[in-house]
């Protein structure tokens, strides 16, 4: 080439040069712009004389300035943010919500069994009755409330989950286009790639890792990008698209579900992970859940705890005592604890039904009961599994009928005949013990004087007793009647309420026997036992298997002579008597959870700080990966973005080029201008 042509290769390489850094400059602030740079190949020398002379150089290609390990780590470091950052934002409000004074379950539960205590110390006071009733109805509607509330936050989550499904879904659309784009671009351009679309595809592919976390693969000069367990989400230039339907578990949750591009859905819910997406699920269906089956376990405890420990006791109108709060089996609550699959074969036909029978062995999680046939048989099987652990807690064979199934951990589930008629191999249902107990917990009476603060039984010692001994005023342990005692006379007119007089009397001062006494000529007698003088003996067994139980306990103190006697009589008249209230209060410190390790202040307050552990783990985890977001960003920036210094620096280099180039072009042409003034 001449040595016109070299200077006119240069001034072309100096003009794209300046192009190029001027588009630079002009797209400095542009978000997910990449730098770009002439690459400049040298033409092939040519032999002249005796060596070879360049010839000049050429534009090779106008490339971006990129790191595909960065723009990856960019993707995970975003995917990993937004899920915190969302993650995180939910728990605080969770966190505000419980542990707040005025919001929370704190001040409710001490003010109860606070108005309870004060009132025990008037139990005839009709007024300070009424107060606890007032009280009561105070917690029952802050437990409502608050169950509500956080029921509420997972109802802006399934709303939010609906929306953002809908934007992975344009953003997917985006790159399949841009895929496109980008493979007619290359093939118009004889390989040349079209920076921009790059850049524009690599900024969707940023943006959809704020949602949810991806995987990509080069396939052809277009991106795959795949979503979940490997579902393709965008394949060259097709979009499948994500969506949403009504959770198969959960009442009022959303499934995800994934759409390919000949309209086959499955639903993903448990395959996706990162982004915004994968935080909100995971404060959902992890965290949301923990703590309306809390809320809803506490609520179900003190239910029953009060209410049968009222029952153990008379009112003012002189019967024994009700239910302060709405029974835990009450109407339709046991069906609502479970939720029928709805894949399952006739779920129309299936009801299942769960009761709560002990409290003490009740906890948090969710169970599922698959029908199974274990034994090869044409009845239907069962297996209990639970969500936590995965751990089988009930495996069975069925009886093709209706029949009741003991789980173990505080509840029974109950199958009806017609279910279990209409049962399949396989078939799904989801039990949720503590899940309602939130809102369904409300007050059962209105009138203070049905507070039964009373025993109903009352204690005597004779006053022709010569001994030292001494009797308790008695207390009641459960509610029988005839019908649960091992004794042929009888004790009971209806359950709690005694026929006549129970006597004991002392044939020395260590041997008593226990009479029913309705018939003062003709006591029959119950049991004899003995005791041991001068220390606290109970004269009845606690435990209902045992011979001599009988329903209450009362204790002999000191040393009773030979002929001795002490009643014990229906208390009809109780009206100043507390004993009742006083255990009442009693249950704000009485283990009752957790197999009777821990009562309802430590139930809640475990809650609370069980969540801001995790509330502040969760900070801590969102800060460092914002930080590592960051650093990503700025290695990227580093390599990638352009520096308004160094562009300016390069102008200057690159107009300085661009006349060099033009005086080789001015000193060719002076000399051929010389050559051809010599042949004139």
């Amino acid at each position: 080439m001449s040595l016109l042509g070299i200077g006119a290769s240069g001034l072309a390489i100096s003009q794209t040069s300046l192009q190029v850094t001027g588009n630079n400059i002009a797209n400095a602030d542009q978000p997910g712009y990449s730098r770009q740079r002439v690459d400049v190949a040298t033409m092939p020398e040519r032999l002249q004389g005796s060596g070879f002379v360049g010839s000049g150089a050429m534009v090779n290609d106008i490339s971006r300035v990129v790191d595909g390990f960065l723009l990856n780590q960019i993707q995970l470091d975003t995917a990993s943010y937004n899920n915190l950052d969302i993650f995180t934002s939910n728990i605080e409000q969770l966190d505000s919500l419980l542990a707040d004074d005025l919001s929370g379950l704190g001040s409710a539960m001490g003010n109860f069994f606070t108005t309870i205590e004060a009132s025990a110390q008037n139990p005839a006071s009709v007024p300070a009755r009424q107060a606890v009733i007032s009280e009561a109805n105070g917690l029952a509607q802050q437990i409502n409330t608050l169950s509500a509330r956080v029921l509420q936050q997972s109802d802006s989550i399934n709303e939010q989950i609906n929306v953002l499904t809908a934007e992975v879904s344009a953003l997917a659309s985006g790159i399949a286009a841009l895929n496109a784009s980008i493979e007619n671009e290359i093939a118009r351009g004889s390989g040349a790639e079209p920076n921009q679309l790059l850049d524009q595809r690599d900024e969707l592919l940023r943006q959809l890792s704020e949602l949810v976390a991806v995987t990509t693969v080069e396939n052809n000069h277009s991106l795959n990008v795949f979503v979940g367990n490997g579902l393709p989400l965008v394949i060259r230039g097709d979009a499948a698209r994500l969506s949403t339907e009504a959770g198969s578990r959960e009442s009022g949750n959303l499934d995800i579900t994934f759409v390919d591009q000949n309209g086959a859905e499955r639903v993903i819910t448990d395959f996706i992970s990162g982004g915004k997406l994968g935080g909100l699920l995971e404060i959902r269906d992890e965290v949301i859940v923990d703590v309306i089956n809390s809320l809803g376990r506490l609520a179900i405890g003190l239910a029953e705890s009060v209410n049968r420990q009222n029952a153990l006791g008379v009112d003012l109108d002189g019967n024994l005592g009700g239910n302060i709060f709405r029974g835990i089996n009450e109407g339709d609550m046991p069906s609502q604890r479970v939720i029928a699959d709805a894949a399952n074969s006739d779920p129309d036909n299936q009801s299942l039904a769960v009761n709560i029978t002990d409290i003490s062995q009740l906890t948090i999680d969710d169970y599922m009961l698959v029908v199974t046939n274990l034994d090869g048989d044409a009845n239907a099987d069962y297996q209990v599994v639970r969500s936590s652990d995965g751990m089988e807690v009930y495996s069975g064979s069925g009886t093709g009928g209706a029949e009741v199934i003991n789980v173990g951990d505080g509840f029974e589930i109950a199958i009806d005949g017609l279910t279990a008629a209409n049962v399949a191999e396989g078939d799904r249902f989801y039990i949720r013990p503590t899940r309602s107990g939130g809102a369904d917990i409300s007050t059962a009476i209105t009138r203070g004087q049905e507070l039964a603060y009373a025993v109903p039984i009352v204690t005597d010692a004779k006053t022709a007793n010569t001994g030292q001994g001494t009797i308790s005023s008695g207390q009641m342990l459960d509610l029988v009647d005839d019908s649960d005692l091992d004794f042929s006379p009888s004790v009971y007119t209806s359950a709690g309420e005694l026929n006549g007089e129970v006597l004991v009397r002392f044939t020395s001062a260590t041997d008593y026997s226990v009479y029913a006494n309705s018939d003062a000529t003709a006591p029959e007698l119950l049991f004899s036992s003995t005791i041991i003088a001068g220390q606290a003996n109970q004269l009845f067994d606690n435990d209902p298997a045992d011979a001599n139980y009988i329903g209450f306990q009362a204790e002999i103190t000191g040393t009773p002579d030979a002929g001795d006697e002490f009643t014990i009589n229906f208390n009809a008249n109780g009206s100043s008597d507390n004993r009742n209230a006083v255990a009442l209060a009693q249950l704000r410190t009485t283990g009752i959870f957790d197999g009777g390790s821990s009562n309802f202040e430590n139930a809640y307050g475990n809650l609370i700080q069980e969540l801001g552990t995790k509330t502040a783990q969760s900070q801590i985890n969102r800060d460092a990966a914002q930080s590592l977001l960051f650093q990503s960003q700025a290695n990227r920036d580093s390599l990638s973005g352009v520096n308004l210094d160094e562009e300016a620096a390069n102008l200057i280099k690159f107009e300085q080029s661009y006349n060099a180039s033009a005086q080789v072009i001015s000193i060719a042409r002076q000399i051929f201008d010389t050559l051809l003034d010599s042949l004139r």
